[in-house]
């Protein structure tokens, strides 16, 4: 896990397989990240190769977080196996994709 943090925005970049022995640190980094003021998270999926239904339940919580907190978090260019299991779930609207365009992300865009 890495973030670049510009408040209220962060960019947390995720990679390898997120499960119940990865969820609990990634849950700790995007509340930490919320709780310090980035409320406009972009989670960058792109390398994640793997993601269970605690990883989804992590997302899906940190997602509601932020937007209890005025913001919001996006997934941008998730893999192809993210894609599918948020598709199987009908999560398009609490985790929408983002998508950068020469600067910030842009949530809620076509990734």
């Amino acid at each position: 896990m890495t973030a670049v943090s510009d408040p209220p925005s962060a960019t947390v970049v995720l990679d390898g397989e997120i499960d119940i022995a990865t969820s609990p640190a990634i849950r700790r980094f995007l509340l930490a990240a919320i709780s310090g003021g980035d409320v406009h998270l972009a989670v960058d999926m792109s390398s994640v190769t793997f993601i269970d239904a605690s990883g989804i339940g992590v997302l899906v919580a940190a997602a509601n977080r932020a937007r209890q907190a005025g913001g919001g978090l996006s997934l941008l260019a998730p893999s192809r196996q993210v894609r599918r299991l948020l598709d199987v779930l009908h999560l398009d609207a609490i985790l929408p994709a983002a998508q950068r365009l020469g600067g910030p992300f842009v949530a809620g865009s076509a990734a």
